[in-house]
């Protein structure tokens, strides 16, 4: 009542007396709840650490420890910001579920002995997006990219001996829609976390020390013998031998370069390299290219994970004396991955991938999960039964590539390219930034021998013929680096512009019927019929629990039974290979329409649930990559659901216009006038004989009502449309509005009620915008004729009251479909029009210019929205994408 009040009062004091009382009561709950969401639309941090030690040993997938170096670990408590007057304790690593910049701040200590003899880098495996780095308010380097490592040199005399230097790490993981890899977050995508999410620490060498190191095998044709070809950087940075031959004019030691194999589990030396003779100069780089014979080398392969360290070593040599200077390791194998006759060939056998993709997200640590709990997902991989692990989204953590070294098994690595408009791939800027993370990656793990091909991408629109460009330049600067296959992931089948590009056609199929997979895989081997064919994506959405029999299309039977299904239907094809669509759920950005869940951010379609917990798929799964018969699965009894309130809602409001229609004479002639003589009727308006302020608001909330069951029935119906859901995504950019529309379209009660309030919102302002558009002209009007005008314009609508009741069972007729949203098209259009013929006639305006006036005005509305949307979202490029996409599901 007190807010009531306020308004009333605030109406009084704009003159507009003659709005009805009632209707500001309605209103007023509506501007409270605004006034309470306002505040709670900034962001709170939410914090999932990890903060463990950065471990040591030469297992542990990148910048393997050696005598020669130290490391001195920086995770734990940092110090963070996001206003740079409040200051917080976070452990590091760790994943902030937040979306902004965030200062990172912590102290370090080295000793005055350690300062004199050595250089020092800056290593980060992870910080997401852009990081910009300071030790001791110096500016050290700026790195873009949150899944690729960096390492950056810090100059001379910028650390200090003792416990107070400061290193500082300014990070932002805002994304757009335009300018960013990875873009701006959809659906089905992964959770954008932002800060220092993976291991961070001071890379301490000697001032003479190996900068990088890396090394390839080639295998002869019967795999008895392999050469080496290694390669390496040597930096140096006040070293005192250098110094002092310059200065003394004294003969410098001679400095040699040793590359050995070593076994990587016993450590045994298995060959060398003849020493290496090296020209260093004082503070320039010395590059080393080396090649020598290994005979006799264990492969790796997936039944046995053979693996080897590549050792480099720096010696100086004086006379008789040999001392080693610096020593740096990288994991290492013998591996010859070649593609022929529809399939993959490792060590000259032919291999079908049996697969499944992995996200890197935990419901306790987001994206930083620690190393032991990485390891129990690849126990878990192995023992289902998979050779082959798919790294969706983007690059992965370098342990978890150390995994699959151990384990057995094939790694496919991929860019964050991902879910990309044809337009936004033509971009130049985009293309740049695609490359430099192809190079990144590239660089980062090509040394280990479980890397079977690298993803330029996934799911971006390679049906646009700009993606054939993006396609030809990314794989030239991935084969510049690497030999192995390059591919990418499409669901453009049969429209695909890049294909012919890369060493395999790599297909991403959704939930469909069994059917029309077959059909599908069929016509991709019909289009690429002497190329591998390798099914990257397939799987089925699940409710958690829910064990009532594969009848229930939500079940855990029912996903089992898919993949049954859908698993012989891929061996049957001679498909090269297939990864399941989710080892584990996971959460994403924008939350999903299609799944009726708690949590609407979860992507629910793993073989186990977020928590790591077993469904009823793994064990099938399990069976089936072991070559077994699958046991029979219960078919249960399940009966789908009826929106009863669709109905009752629908007979409501037929019941209460028919109501005061037959038993109220004004109300039957003023409805009655407003449809037949809706010219005399607006023209009772404008001299001042209004209707009944008790029938227009009746009649308001009726329409309202009308307008919100047409609304539910529609959504009821595409609630499991995934094109559907891809579209409310980019119309619905702010998360909390889709979670009101998620959570209306699964509960259709609320979802009425809901919608009901925001179409008497919408009622009310368009009344006010008539209302000021009147400011504009010489003809003034009321308040409440404005009201009025705008709800008994309307009137024609609760004449869709028995479509909406009846609308969503309707529409599960294909047919029906269309015509169904053309009547309500042009009802919505016949209140167009009679708004805008009120308008003319409330107004004394010439009908022309009133329709013209009225058709600029609205034109140039949307013209200003879709600028908006376009500008800040690429609207434009993601229906050009979702035209295509549907295009290629026909």
């Amino acid at each position: 009542m007190c807010w009531g009040l306020i308004v009333y009062r605030l109406s009084r004091d704009l003159r507009i007396r003659r709005l009805p009382l009632a209707a500001i009561r309605l209103v007023a709950p509506l501007f409270l709840a605004a006034l309470t969401v306002i505040p709670s639309l900034g962001q709170e941090i939410r914090i999932l650490e990890n903060g463990q030690p950065t471990p040591v040993g030469t297992d542990i997938g990148a910048y393997l420890d050696t005598p020669s170096r130290t490391k001195i670990d920086l995770a734990g408590v940092w110090s963070y910001t996001i206003d740079e007057e409040t200051w917080r304790d976070a452990k590091v690593p760790g994943s902030f579920d937040y979306e902004g910049r965030v200062i990172f701040q912590r102290t370090f200590e080295v000793s005055e002995p350690m300062l004199a003899a050595s250089a020092f880098q800056l290593v980060a495996l992870g910080v997401n997006y852009e990081a910009e780095a300071f030790v001791n308010d110096i500016f050290v380097g700026k790195h873009t990219g949150g899944y690729t490592s960096f390492q950056f040199d810090i100059p001379e005399n910028v650390i200090q001996s003792g416990e107070e230097n400061v290193v500082r790490i300014v990070v932002s993981n805002q994304l757009s829609a335009r300018t960013t890899l990875p873009l701006r977050k959809q659906i089905w995508g992964w959770k954008n976390y932002g800060g220092i999410h993976r291991d961070i620490f001071l890379l301490v060498t000697p001032r003479l020390w190996v900068e990088s190191l890396q090394a390839r095998s080639i295998l002869s044709e019967d795999g008895r013998s392999a050469t080496v070809h290694a390669k390496a950087v040597v930096s140096n940075r006040g070293f005192t031998p250098l110094i002092g031959s310059d200065t003394l004019k004294t003969k410098p030691p001679i400095y040699q370069m040793i590359f050995e194999v070593l076994d990587a589990f016993s450590g045994g030396l298995i060959t060398q390299a003849a020493p290496y003779g090296m020209n260093i100069e004082n503070g320039k780089d010395a590059d080393v290219d080396v090649v020598f014979p290994v005979y006799s080398p264990r492969l790796w392969s997936p039944e046995n994970p053979n693996l080897y360290n590549i050792r480099a070593t720096i010696v100086s040599v004086e006379g008789r004396k040999q001392a080693t200077v610096d020593e740096a390791r990288i994991d290492f194998g013998f591996v010859k991955v070649t593609i022929g006759k529809g399939g993959f060939h490792v060590n000259g056998r032919r291999v079908h991938l049996k697969g499944i993709t992995w996200n890197e997200d935990d419901p306790r640590y987001g994206v930083s999960l620690p190393y032991d709990r990485m390891e129990k997902d690849f126990a878990l991989i192995r023992t289902l039964g998979a050779n082959a692990v798919r790294f969706a989204f983007h690059p992965p953590h370098p342990y978890v590539v150390n995994l699959c070294n151990r384990y057995g098994l094939f790694a496919l690595i991929e860019i964050p390219v991902w879910n990309v408009p044809g337009e936004i791939l033509g971009d130049e800027m985009f293309q740049s930034l695609a490359e430099a993370s192809a190079r990144e990656t590239i660089r980062r793990d090509r040394n280990n021998p479980s890397v079977i091909a690298w993803g330029l991408g996934d799911d971006f629109d390679s049906s646009d013929p700009r993606a054939h460009r993006f396609v030809e330049r990314t794989v030239a600067v991935m084969k510049a680096l690497d030999e192995r296959p390059v591919f990418y992931g499409s669901r453009m089948i049969g429209k695909d512009h890049g294909a012919d590009l890369v060493d395999f056609v790599g297909i991403n199929i959704g939930e469909m019927p069994l059917q029309e997979f077959k059909t599908s895989l069929a016509s991709v081997k019909q289009s690429h019929p002497d190329r591998p064919v390798v099914v990257l994506r397939y799987g089925k959405t699940v409710e958690s629990g829910n064990r009532n029999g594969y009848s229930d299309p939500m079940s855990e039977e029912a996903q089992a039974r898919f993949f049954l299904q859908h698993f012989t239907a891929i061996r049957e094809a001679s498909i090269a290979g297939s990864f399941i669509g989710s080892f584990a759920d996971w959460r994403g950005d924008r939350p999903i329409l299609t799944v009726d869940q708690k949590d609407p951010y979860l992507h629910p379609i793993g073989l186990l649930t977020h928590d790591r917990e077993k469904r009823l798929a793994f064990e099938v799964v399990k069976t089936l990559y072991a070559g077994q018969k699958v046991a029979a699965l219960p078919i249960g009894k399940h009966r789908t659901s009826f929106p009863a309130v669709h109905v009752v809602s629908g007979f409501l409001v037929i019941f209460l216009v028919a109501y005061q229609y037959h038993y109220n004479r004004r109300f039957n002639e003023s409805f009655k006038r407003s449809i037949l003589r809706s010219y005399n009727f607006f023209a009772d308006l404008r001299d001042v004989r209004t209707v009944s302020v008790f029938h227009t608001l009746l009649l308001m909330a009726m329409i309202a009502l009308t307008l919100a069951v047409v609304m539910s029935s529609l959504l009821y119906h595409f609630k499991t449309d995934v094109m559907a859901d891809y579209l409310l995504s980019q119309l619905l950019v702010w998360d909390l509005a889709k979670e009101f529309v998620i959570h209306a379209t699964w509960n259709p009660l609320e979802g009425i009620l809901g919608f009901t309030g925001v179409f008497l919102v919408l009622i009310f302002l368009v009344s006010f915008l008539v209302r000021v558009s009147s400011l504009f002209i010489r003809s003034k009007i009321h308040w409440t004729h404005a009201f009025s005008l705008t709800v008994w314009a309307s009137v024609p609508l609760v004449f869709l009251s028995p479509l909406g009741m009846s609308l969503f069972k309707i529409l599960q007729t294909p047919f029906y479909v269309l015509p169904s949203l053309l009547i309500l098209a042009v009802f919505l259009l016949w209140v167009v029009l009679r708004m805008l013929k009120g308008i003319s006639v409330v107004f004394d305006l010439s009908p022309v210019k009133t329709y013209i006036g009225g058709s600029l005005a609205a034109g140039g509305l949307i013209a200003l929205v879709v600028f908006y949307y376009d500008s800040q979202f690429s609207l434009i490029a993601y229906l050009e994408f979702l035209y295509h996409m549907t295009r290629s599901l026909s």
